[in-house]
């Protein structure tokens, strides 16, 4: 699951997670040749490592795509996780012979690919250049591919289909295996809930019949799985986040990726107007986003009171796009739809926004400075009414919104969305413990695992570094598996990035935030929605504190509690993360009209 998207909570990396992640992280080639067009020696499919800008130590996956094209020159796709990147499309800079150049635009910069395919056709090595948005030099290191066939391009491709029951929900998945001439297992994998399409599996190894395979994911993953002897059937492990999931798919014949369905997205033409927003940050970068203006034949010329959107915690773009879902395209439209402008806009260092140096010290104090700034812009616009101006945020944003509100007297409405109500550390030990029951772990194991956390963040605030997080983990992890199958070296690799999260800026601010001081600050309307499977911010612990403090001020407030709804407002069974994907719908459309009715009876 994609942290960007929820309150993101600290989590020890449990042994098994810390091996994936050390096996995932670099792709070995395979000491095989295969054949190629010397007339276009880039064409093909490869896979590769590269360095990249701040660290240049650690390795990131790369897989891509050249195809011949026309005139214009070669297709090139690309896939890079760090830069939000899924088999997308390249522009390409230089295709003359073996020399290849293209750019990647990611969130918040771009990626220049430069290199040369060798004489023999199976590498393509060469200097990847990262720039920071806006900025005019970038920071050069190093990038290698080997020629590597997809499973689908050699003879005779297995494929098998199935679900894996993963945290109490059921998720469709294929994995697609080949066998090159030189007999090398080359993989793939489907998982359409989570927009994987033709992921590649790397350094499948085959022994006696087990064949394992690695996922080059945040975190790491993992497989490994025999077939029967009419490979009809694959049965075998999943492993991912230290968790273990049966596999037991049956072979697909008719092998096809299957789209996910997400009927509330709308299409366009819409009915409405939209401009596209650039706004000055104070601090010297932009804010790009999208307003939506409702339509004049049926609401007049305006002035419209308006809404901006506040997304949740992480660096996330204007629609606040998570597995396929895009709430606050929905959320935009229906408001737009029902007479209400929306503005929404990528957060700093995502898509068209700047900002993207400023992450690493930012805090949820500076991301309020952010709308501040959207609300400062939509002042000056004549289609707006200057008078109902109001925020809507979810989970981190329904914190960030109160913080605006003490900034500016703007504001005259506010929809706390999943918003927090307690302390962070406070908030983040119940969503340990809710999410880790609906994952199926023991209540020993929850204590178990919040007890080593509870002592890192006191670690941390004594002083501790990144190094005496990851070298105490270590201790742990020691103590609880004498016969761990990791040197000291590997473990500290793989530990480093989970520890770097726990000690960055955002999170020491999240953890010692109060909400309640800038609650008490409020005096506009406030509407404050929860749903009683949201396991990330939990209503009896948040909702109900937000309504006190607010009540207590005299606060117009009015509290919302939806009965099976989850942290993205979808209709859910257990509230899992697991099943955010699996939901059709992206956003109820009963609080859809709650929140339509509610603005316009206080805006009017």
């Amino acid at each position: 699951m994609n942290r960007r998207r929820v309150v993101r909570a600290i989590t020890m990396a449990t042994l098994a997670a810390v091996i994936d992640a050390a096996a995932a992280g670099q792709v070995t080639f395979l000491e095989e040749s295969f054949a190629f067009d010397a007339s276009k020696p880039a064409a093909g499919s490869w896979l590769g490592n590269a360095t990249l800008p701040p660290n240049p130590a650690a390795h990131v996956f790369l897989a891509l795509r050249v195809e011949p094209g026309e005139a214009a020159g070669p297709v090139v796709r690309l896939t890079l996780i760090e830069a939000g990147a899924l088999d997308r499309a390249c522009e390409t800079l230089t295709a003359d012979g073996a020399r290849l150049s293209f750019r990647l635009v990611g969130p918040g910069g771009e990626f220049r690919f430069d290199g040369a395919v060798s004489d023999d056709g199976q590498r393509y090595a060469g200097e990847v250049t990262v720039f920071a948005a806006g900025a005019q030099r970038g920071k050069a290191t190093r990038f290698e591919f080997a020629r590597t066939p997809r499973p689908l391009d050699v003879p005779e491709p297995l494929a098998f289909t199935g679900e894996l029951e993963a945290m109490g929900a059921a998720m469709g998945m294929s994995i697609v295996l080949g066998q090159t001439p030189g007999g090398h297992w080359v993989g793939q994998l489907d998982v359409p809930l989570q927009m994987l399409r033709g992921f590649p599996v790397i350094n499948l190894t085959d022994v006696d019949g087990t064949i394992t395979g690695h996922l080059p994911v945040p975190g790491g993953a993992s497989f490994e799985v025999s077939l029967d002897g009419r490979r009809q059937r694959m049965t075998g492990t999943f492993r991912q986040s230290g968790m273990e999931f049966p596999i037991d798919f049956a072979r697909d014949l008719n092998y096809a990726y299957k789209e996910v369905r997400r009927p509330q997205e709308p299409k366009p033409p819409y009915p409405y107007e939209t401009r596209e927003i650039i706004v000055e940050h104070p601090d010297g970068f932009v804010l790009a986003g999208t307003l939506t203006l409702p339509d004049p034949a049926q609401f007049g010329e305006g002035p419209h009171p308006v809404a901006v959107l506040i997304s949740g915690s992480g660096q996330q773009d204007r629609d606040e796009a998570l597995l396929g879902h895009k709430p606050f395209l929905v959320i935009a439209d229906h408001l737009t739809r029902n007479g209400i402008a929306v503005m929404r806009f990528d957060d700093r260092g995502v898509g068209g926004s700047g900002g993207l140096e400023t992450l690493d010290t930012a805090t949820s104090a500076d991301f309020a400075t952010d709308t501040l700034a959207v609300v400062n812009h939509l002042v000056t616009l004549d289609a707006i009414d200057r008078d109902h101006i109001g925020l809507i945020g979810h989970s981190e944003g329904g914190l960030i919104a109160p913080l605006v509100d003490t900034m500016t007297e703007r504001i005259a409405f506010m929809v706390l969305m999943a918003g927090p109500g307690v302390r962070g550390e406070a908030l983040l030990e119940v969503q340990r413990r809710l999410l880790s029951e609906a994952a199926g772990m023991s209540p020993e194991a929850i204590e178990r695992q919040n007890a080593v956390i509870r002592e890192a963040i006191a670690m941390l605030r004594d002083g501790a570094s990144v190094r005496d997080l990851v070298n105490f983990a270590l201790k742990r992890a020691r103590e609880l598996n004498p016969d761990l199958p990791l040197t000291d070296d590997q473990f500290r690799a793989a530990a480093r990035g989970q520890f770097t999260m726990l000690a960055s800026a955002w999170m020491r601010y999240f953890l010692d935030y109060d909400p309640a001081p800038a609650l008490r600050q409020v005096s506009c309307r406030v509407l404050a929605l929860n749903g009683t499977l949201d396991l990330q911010v939990w209503h009896e612990q948040n909702l109900d504190a937000i309504e006190r403090i607010l009540t207590e001020q005299g606060v117009d407030v009015t509290a919302k509690r939806y009965p099976g709804l989850n942290h993205l407002f979808q209709p859910a069974k257990t509230g899992a993360v697991a099943e955010y994907a699996q939901i059709e719908t992206t956003f109820d459309e009963t609080v859809l009209r709650d929140m339509v009715e509610w603005i316009k009876s206080k805006v009017q």
